[in-house]
């Protein structure tokens, strides 16, 4: 056994120990993980401990262990090594390979793909979805834009990657939701709750020219098939999903793209609540996303600049007294 590494996780877990009592299972795994696989001495560890012996030693502990079942169990593992990390680099020991930490979005994504089919919590990774989005939008670009039918597909595209709004939303806004006064968009919601949102410049031209090529001007929703009656979730895309099989790209859905939507108003800012109103999308979904997308180091940085925020707009109040 790798005395001097036992002797650091050790040292290291007695100054963590109140706060961080389940990282205990992760550190002796990683040790054993390290025994079997690595075995090389603690000066020797900066140049064997590379990003995919990392992987490799994460996937060791989710399938040796009862207990890790779930994505939050894999962002914990590469947590704990993170912290250890920082504590050991105090001290002036370096490993080379964990200089840009473990818990990074294409680890998590790699470790959650060879260990989909035993995760409990299904997760949405981004990474996944890339590829299709890209050629989709080629196809978009591509759509008879003279063919109202056609031209309404790319215009709930960008509805749903702008807003990120779930299937349902689309299908159930009727032609009285969209204001072309005032530029806007009412969205239903449970329990009666509603939302009028400004629609961006573009995506409110193409509203207003879908509309006047409809063939259907006294239909009740506004989106619909091509001989006018309501959509389903698997018509929504109908030309772009037969497209987009012809080019190997099978499971392409609405919701892919709405989840990408979700993805930019997280980028935006916009907190977990406000875009469960906007989207209707379940909590867990939202947060299977956001903490796919934020890292330790990101959230510090963000939760400091709206903190600092907050303290000069104060400041400011108190100066106009």
């Amino acid at each position: 056994m790798n005395e001097t590494l036992k002797q650091a996780l050790g040292d290291y877990y007695k100054t963590i120990k109140s706060g961080r009592a389940n990282y205990q299972a992760c550190y002796n795994s990683f040790l054993e993980y390290c025994d079997k696989y690595i075995d090389v001495p603690f000066s020797e560890m900066s140049k064997a401990l590379t990003k995919i012996e990392i992987e490799y030693a994460c996937k060791y502990y989710f399938e040796k262990s009862k207990k890790a079942t779930t994505i939050e169990a894999i962002q914990r593992y590469l947590t704990a090594i993170d912290q250890f990390y920082r504590y050991i680099k105090g001290r002036g020991i370096t490993w080379e390979h964990l200089e840009g930490g473990c818990r990074n979005k294409q680890i998590v994504h790699d470790i959650c793909v060879s260990l989909n089919d035993e995760l409990k919590q299904k997760i949405y990774l981004p990474f996944d979805e890339e590829k299709a989005i890209k050629i989709a939008e080629e196809q978009i670009a591509l759509l008879n834009k003279k063919n109202f039918f056609q031209f309404g597909q790319l215009v709930m595209y960008r509805l749903l990657i702008t807003y990120g709004f779930k299937e349902k939303v689309i299908i159930n806004i009727k032609i009285e939701d969209f204001s072309k006064k005032e530029g806007t968009l009412l969205i239903n919601g449970e329990d009666e709750q509603e939302l009028r949102i400004k629609l961006d410049e573009e995506i409110l031209s193409d509203l207003v020219r879908y509309c006047e090529l409809h063939k259907f001007p006294d239909r009740t929703y506004l989106f619909t098939k091509s001989n006018g009656t309501q959509l389903t979730p698997d018509s929504i895309f109908t030309t772009l999903k037969e497209r987009m099989k012809k080019l190997n790209v099978p499971n392409f859905t609405p919701t892919t793209v709405a989840l990408k939507g979700v993805i930019n108003l997280i980028e935006k800012g916009l907190t977990l609540q406000e875009i469960k109103i906007l989207t209707k999308f379940e909590t867990q979904k939202i947060e299977d996303i956001s903490k796919y997308l934020l890292t330790d180091e990101d959230a510090e940085k963000i939760i400091n600049e709206k903190l600092q925020k907050r303290i000069v707009q104060t400041q400011k109040k108190v100066e106009m007294r």
